[in-house]
């Protein structure tokens, strides 16, 4: 039973990689167009060099002695010629070298090449491509027809497959015949066998494959496998057909060990330059439905119905829509099966232009997995949300005036609350919410007599929201109308040094801030706004918050530098750092809300912590990094990250660290440590190995850890992969082992088992 199942998955194996490298097979033999693309007569003439050259009364021209022959792009030596200038007849015999305009050359004892070069027969071929691939066959035959055949041929995409040390290398197909019909659009290989490292590994009695050169030829397409313990072994092998120009039907048939059948089709359907549409539906009847017990996929019938469409009626427009119908959440995930646009139930229209940006959806965020329909109920539904984008060019260089809105309708059934440790996060409220925003705004940039760059900012935002109260968490309903005038300059001073091959740009920043209101929850609820870390990357910034539920208000002033360094030996280091001073009216950033934005962000105090982040490279061998936000009150490190990365030939090591200090108010009452590696070794020749880990120094718990041991010679790679994660890593049910291998064409791609 082994034995059959070792054999069959050799044979799938064998299937996967003809077809995934078919596209190099069958073009490498015979690039594109070698045949048919020739000029006819008349386009060009012939050159013939050679020791001793003759012709006859029929214009035949007979050449012996270092032959060389030109003809539009082709070149072609032998040891002797003869050639036919009425009929463009030419046989080439003896050791026979041809070069294509592509340079690919071509090696045979003799070669025939009649019709205006429609016809060839080669024999004894050896072909190497300019990537260095090879083909070899003892016959090459192309006919009138289209059709080529090839006699015992090969095909490794690693040439000989013999490294400079004499080492077996790669893979390669070997078949007795391969015939390649255009027309019809069709390869039939009888007898092919795949070889690794030089070892036969599976074989197929014969295969039929789709003409890799046209993506929409009829056929079988990549055969794929995966493995999960609730559905088993699971195979699939698509099939395609091409209903007329515009129409493609893909039925994907899956053979699951566990499961048993089950069928997917989709349909892609073009509108001739208007757009697009697309339908897929998959099921099955579950063979074993107790691998699912106690989950939403404990039932006899699961399937889905997905749909997608995308119309264009103008080259400004797009309009599209996505929806999914599952009979469960956890379906898809299950069985293994796409699940991007599944997510996501939506009708959207979008407006772009060089100058203009609009986008307005209405969406359903379907939460996939384990869930349940109260996991559903906690999610918001956007009815609608739209945004608008607009940038219009001043005339005589008098600046750029922008103009932004959004409008967000959010529905949830239910509230979505988190703990940690004792500290409650309000993720979205049960409510009907309405925002729109409004902004407008005018900047330009001038640099003074002194270098000085001057980038002033005057603006006006609008803010109106509506909040109806839906949540037993905050049963108030409220409106709020509010207009915040903004003004803002920033300044600049940058100074430049060169010594030598080394350049330095030392850069001091000022800015200064007012946005004149006192609302900062603008949003009244805050479903878009909640993430937020003061670091060096928005130091510099109007308005630190995410989203547009909340804003900073107030006066302010954020000040620091900027520090650049490219040095002659190729070393470079990038620094800066800064501070934040709130100067009067509201502070925002000092105002938390239910989400805990906001909460101890270091901008809640008239002087912020100190950040800097700093980023380079000693040399080509080592690199680092590192952020720090710092309290100058009592020079405490509130938050800190530092990587380093060491690279020599195939060895590297990396190393982080991250250090958060304790903050009861966001629920971590102790300081958390966490610390991380990875490594990588050159084992011997082709092969090494990489481990990483990551561990929770204030726990003293691994938060996870791998190891893996490879070979790779760059056509065909093996590796063993371990992994484990979570806080449980050493917990069995945490680990998991692959082995995976790759075979590859020259180009870098490949096919992944």
């Amino acid at each position: 039973m082994k034995s059959a199942l070792r054999q069959a998955l050799a044979s799938a194996a064998l299937f996967a990689c003809l077809t995934a490298s078919a596209p190099a097979f069958a073009l490498t033999l015979l690039p594109d167009g070698f045949f048919d693309r020739v000029p006819a007569p008349g386009d060009g003439k012939a050159s013939i060099e050679a020791d001793y050259l003759s012709q006859d009364r029929n214009g035949v021209v007979t050449a012996s002695g270092q032959v060389g022959m030109a003809y539009n792009g082709y070149y072609a030596t032998a040891d002797r010629l003869i050639y036919n200038q009425k009929t463009q007849d030419v046989e080439l015999i003896g050791n026979v070298v041809m070069r294509d305009p592509d340079g690919n050359e071509y090696s045979s004892g003799q070669v025939n090449i009649t019709g205006n070069f429609k016809l060839a027969v080669l024999q004894s071929m050896v072909m190497v491509a300019k990537n260095g691939a090879m083909v070899t066959s003892t016959a090459t035959d192309h006919d009138e027809d289209d059709v080529t055949i090839l006699e015992n041929g090969t095909y490794a995409p690693c040439g000989t497959c013999i490294d400079a040390n004499g080492k077996r290398i790669g893979w390669r197909i070997r078949t007795e015949r391969m015939i390649y019909d255009k027309d019809n659009e069709l390869i039939d290989m009888d007898q092919p066998i795949l070889e690794i490292l030089g070892v036969p590994v599976a074989w197929l009695p014969w295969v039929r494959l789709p003409d890799p050169s046209n993506p929409r030829a009829k056929g079988f397409r990549l055969p794929t496998y995966a493995y999960s313990e609730r559905i088993g072994l699971k195979l699939e092998f698509p099939y395609f057909y091409a209903y007329g120009r515009d129409v493609d039907i893909t039925l994907t048939p899956m053979l699951l060990s566990r499961q048993g059948g089950l069928l997917s089709g989709t349909v892609d359907h073009r509108l001739q330059g208007m757009g697009e549409y697309s339908v897929t539906a998959s099921g099955l009847y579950q063979m074993d439905r107790s691998a699912f017990a106690g989950t939403v996929g404990d039932s006899e019938w699961r399937g889905a119905i997905q749909t997608s469409t995308k119309f264009t009626p103008s080259k400004e427009w797009t309009i599209g829509t996505d929806y999914s119908i599952l009979s469960d959440r956890a379906y898809l995930s299950h069985y293994l099966l796409p699940t991007r646009k599944s997510s996501i139930n939506q009708i959207y229209a979008e407006y772009l232009t060089p100058q203009t940006f609009a986008d307005i959806r209405v969406q359903e965020f379907v939460v996939l997995g384990e869930a349940t329909q109260a996991d559903q109920d906690e999610q918001a539904l956007a009815l609608p949300v739209a945004r608008i984008e607009h940038v219009q060019q001043l005339d005589d260089d008098m600046g750029q005036v922008n103009v932004s809105g959004s409008l967000l309708n959010a529905r949830r059934a239910a509230d979505s609350v988190a703990t940690a440790n004792g500290v409650t996060y309000v993720e979205g409220y049960a409510e009907n919410k309405q925002h729109g925003t409004l902004e407008a705004g005018w900047t330009k940039q001038w640099t003074t007599s002194a270098g000085v760059l001057l980038t002033p900012y005057a603006g006006l935002r609008a803010d109106f929201a509506h909040y109806d109260g839906g949540s037993a968490l905050d049963p108030n309903a409220r409106e709020l109308y509010n207009l915040t005038p903004i003004a803002a300059l920033d300044m600049r001073y940058p100074f430049v040094a060169v010594d030598g091959g080394s350049t330095h740009i030392i850069e001091p920043i000022a800015q200064i801030v007012y946005r004149g209101s006192d609302q900062t929850a603008v949003g009244i609820t805050n479903d878009d706004a909640q993430s937020f870390v003061f670091d060096d990357t928005n130091l510099f910034s109007f308005n630190r918050f995410s989203g547009s539920d909340r804003q900073e208000t107030g006066l302010r002033t954020n000040i620091g530098a900027h520090y650049l360094a490219n040095f002659e030996d190729g070393s470079y280091l990038d620094f800066m750092a800064g501070q934040s001073f709130h100067l009067g009216g509201v502070n925002a950033l000092g105002i938390s809300d239910t989400a805990q934005t906001g909460t101890s962000s270091g901008l809640g105090n008239t002087s912020s912590y100190i950040v800097a982040g700093v980023q380079g490279a000693v040399n080509e061998y080592f690199s680092f990094g590192a952020k720090v936000q710092l309290d100058p009150s009592d020079i405490r490190i509130k938050r800190t990250a530092l990587t380093g990365t060491v690279k020599y030939q195939e060895w590297s090591a990396t190393l982080d660290y991250a250090f958060a200090a304790a903050d009861p108010l966001l629920g971590a009452p102790t300081d958390q440590q966490d610390i991380g590696g990875s490594l990588r070794v050159p084992v011997y020749e082709y092969w090494y190995a990489k481990a990483s880990v990551g561990f929770d120094m204030t726990n003293g718990e691994f938060l996870g850890r791998s190891a893996s041991l490879t070979y790779d010679d760059g056509y065909f790679s093996i590796s063993g992969i371990y992994t484990a994660s979570g806080a449980e890593a050493f917990n069995p049910a945490s680990q998991s082992y692959k082995i995976s291998f790759q075979l590859k064409s020259p180009d870098g791609s490949g096919y992944s088992f």
